[in-house]
């Protein structure tokens, strides 16, 4: 069997889509982004094992350090994600609070 790291991205995400459910709509760009950008990485890791460049515990230590680096910037995803909601949020009170604003009489 040989190895299709696009299809294992596609799998990744389809994972962390899963597991993610709730907050997916908000980060699934972000996420998708840092995918690609690992993938790269993911498949010489991949291919040094196959080819025996390595062995399973190297291989899972540079997994390891993959993992930590994949969940710095799925946090950073979600941090970006809240404050996209807060400044929406925000923004959609100035427009209410100006409003009210402008229908109270004397202000």
């Amino acid at each position: 069997m040989s190895f299709d790291m696009e299809q294992t991205a596609k799998d990744m995400l389809a994972a962390m889509q899963g597991t993610l459910s709730a907050e997916w709509p908000e980060i699934r760009d972000c996420t998708e982004r840092a995918v690609r950008e690992e993938q790269d990485v993911l498949k010489e890791i991949a291919k040094a094992r196959i080819e025996g460049a390595i062995d399973e515990d190297e291989m899972q230590s540079q997994l390891d350090d993959e993992k930590e680096t994949l969940k710095a910037v799925l946090l950073v995803c979600k941090v970006k994600a809240k404050r996209a909601a807060q400044d929406a949020a925000n923004a959609a009170i100035e427009v209410l609070k100006n409003a009210i604003r402008a229908s109270v009489p004397g202000i």
